[in-house]
């Protein structure tokens, strides 16, 4: 393996040193060859157009929807930093010219893509990997057309918002604040700002966690309580896959729902607005309070089979569940999107009190991977892994992981600083 020296920070860190990483496969950290082997398990899934063949989700079983292609991106370049292997960053580049001549008018993948807002947010997260890591400002429109489908999908124009699953939304926060500090543009900072509004308001300060919908999106005329009873039965009993059942899914969702309490480890995606404000650049006091709450919250309620790990719910009847779907009301098995989005909150505070918890949920995600470098999605309480692996929660654990080493190791920095122009690793050409 070459040996390769690149400036570990994309910008400044917090300490304003420059910290200089060198990158040789021997000394890569067990959580680092772990993205270094997702990233192969992509690449091996790849069609010759560059089209990534994995379903991307646990929950409706979509094949190769835009959102995964956008994320797997991500991995392959995240291994071609750690590694210096060509061939990575020209297993991406072929995935980006597949999505940049399938980008629609408004921004988004609406041929290509099954879930919310057409891709976009999932598509311009790995196309604004790409341009962070090397400097390459080739997709940059593609990249700022897909920021702004994801903020005017998001919020209406005088900032209420549009999409009342408030689990996504906070995914949606942080990407906006990585948009703002790869463009420049204020607005996408302000954007952010307001979708962080809406989280810390939909805060239950005596449970001590988020809301997983938005009350103000419940219906509650006399259509929707008709309909609410055959569509929640629908939901839970019978087969909702495939990209129609999804996108239909979605439409229903507002009926389905009746109430909106705490359930979900997933919605501490709400936290992932924190880990861009490491740098001093932007800061959301009371979302760091709160995730701190949230934090205490899930590890009691949805603690998981094995250390480190958490379940999809608290454990609630059926009819009590805020979503009817069958596997995310799941309070048995280990769940890796939610053990991961609970390490990006342990980051997101980077506070030395949550280091020790924080490897073990690393150690966990870790403990998730095969032979072939894939991630399983659950883990039965005897140790039985589902064969489920999708694409978007494989890089959930890459995102995780590589955090994990930003903020509480010595790894590049990627989402905790400001990107750097030209990129530090410009000279780890294909």
């Amino acid at each position: 393996m070459q040996e390769l020296e690149g400036t570990a920070i994309l910008g400044k860190s917090d300490d304003s040193s420059a910290h200089v990483w060198r990158m040789t496969a021997p000394k890569l950290t067990p959580s680092q060859k772990a993205i270094v082997r997702n990233a192969d398990w992509f690449v091996a899934h790849e069609r010759t157009d560059g089209f990534i063949d994995l379903p991307g989700d646990e929950f409706y079983g979509v094949r190769g929807d835009a959102t995964l292609n956008g994320h797997s991106v991500t991995a392959r370049m995240m291994a071609w930093v750690l590694t210096g292997e060509a061939s990575y960053r020209q297993s991406a580049e072929k995935t980006l010219d597949w999505l940049a001549a399938r980008q629609d008018a408004a921004g988004g993948w609406s041929r290509h893509a099954a879930f919310t807002l057409d891709a976009a947010q999932c598509v311009f997260e790995g196309f604004n990997a790409y341009q962070t890591l090397t400097g390459d400002r080739r997709h940059e429109q593609v990249l700022i057309r897909a920021a702004r489908r994801m903020i005017t999908g998001t919020l209406a124009p005088d900032g209420a918002l549009r999409l009342p699953v408030l689990i996504e939304v906070g995914e949606y926060a942080f990407f906006s604040l990585l948009a703002w500090k790869t463009t420049g543009d204020d607005d996408f900072h302000a954007a952010a700002a307001k979708i962080v509004a809406h989280l810390t308001a939909n805060f239950v300060a005596k449970e001590g966690f988020w809301r997983p919908y938005d009350p103000a999106h419940i219906r509650t005329g006399v259509a929707a309580r008709l309909a609410r009873l055959p569509l929640r039965w629908a939901a839970r009993t019978l087969p909702m896959r495939g990209r129609w059942m999804a996108k239909f899914s979605q439409h229903l969702a507002a009926y389905a729902v009746n109430h909106s309490r705490p359930q979900y480890a997933m919605s501490l995606m709400d936290a992932e607005a924190l880990l861009p404000t490491h740098d001093g650049s932007c800061e959301f006091s009371e979302l760091r309070e709160q995730t701190k709450a949230a934090i205490a919250w899930a590890e009691s309620h949805c603690a998981g089979p094995f250390p480190g790990s958490l379940m999809e719910s608290r454990p609630m009847a059926s009819n009590e569940a805020v979503f009817p779907l069958q596997i995310i009301n799941d309070s048995e098995m280990a769940a890796l999107w939610p053990s991961c989005c609970l390490l990006l909150a342990y980051c997101g505070l980077k506070d030395p009190v949550y280091r020790d918890r924080a490897a073990k949920t690393a150690d966990w995600i870790l403990s998730m991977q095969d032979a072939t470098g894939g991630f399983s999605n659950f883990q039965r309480p005897d140790g039985r892994r589902l064969p489920l692996q999708s694409g978007n929660a494989n890089f959930y654990a890459c995102l995780a992981l590589w955090v994990f080493e930003e903020v509480f190791g010595t790894g590049p920095r990627l989402y905790t600083t400001m990107p750097a122009s030209p990129s530090p690793y410009r000279e780890l050409k294909p």
